[in-house]
């Protein structure tokens, strides 16, 4: 990967949230980039990036049909020096709140893949950065709109998370990156909001 590769690209990052749920990805083919985190990335084979920065989860997913199908780069923020293992890039974490431009110098991860991913998408030169799947919140029964982790996230978890995008978000904005968060209802509100709608309504009258 090199600095700025994606410069002034749009990127879609697709988090877990249960605001997904139903939703149909293939509306973001030709939008620009896509960061898959985690599981999210079986539901979008054709995306750029599949992000992790879970050992447990790297180690269930490894042998995985899916993991072996997928076409695009499998990016690992790990404390190991950065490098290539098993086809997987290794980037380095540097802390919780920060900004990066250097790949190879590592990223800031705001204690969770969310937070690092839009780091990535901020190192790669993406802009604007598009958020979907970022709650932070629960409905009833579903953490996640996939079931690929088996176990509910608590409210402190969701909390503590907020608080880092919301360290972020200042340094993206003085930084001239513009994020936005595709869902309105989402607990984090640090980033201005739209919907898909309103994307595909504003590219199709371009």
């Amino acid at each position: 990967m090199i600095d700025g590769e994606w410069m002034d690209e749009p990127c879609f990052i697709i988090g877990g949230g249960p605001s997904l749920i139903g939703f149909d990805f293939e509306r973001l083919r030709g939008y620009g980039r896509i960061i898959a985190i985690n599981r999210a990335y079986e539901f979008i084979p054709f995306a750029d990036i599949h992000f992790f920065m879970d050992r447990s989860y790297y180690k269930r997913i490894q042998g995985e049909a899916a993991w072996q199908a997928f076409q695009g780069r499998k990016i690992y923020l790990n404390k190991s020096s950065p490098g290539i293992l098993d086809k997987i890039i290794l980037l380095h974490p540097l802390g919780r709140t920060g900004l990066s431009k250097s790949i190879a110098a590592g990223i800031y991860h705001g204690n969770n893949s969310g937070a690092a991913a839009i780091g990535l998408a901020y190192a790669l030169g993406a802009n604007p950065i598009y958020l979907l799947g970022y709650d932070c919140k629960r409905i009833p029964e579903h953490s996640y709109f996939h079931s690929g982790y088996g176990k509910r996230i608590s409210d402190f978890v969701l909390a503590r998370w907020v608080k880092y995008f919301n360290a972020m978000a200042p340094l993206l904005q003085a930084n001239g990156t513009q994020v936005i968060n595709l869902n309105p209802d989402s607990a984090i509100r640090c980033f201005p909001f739209s919907t898909m709608d309103t994307i595909e309504d504003a590219r199709g009258q371009a």
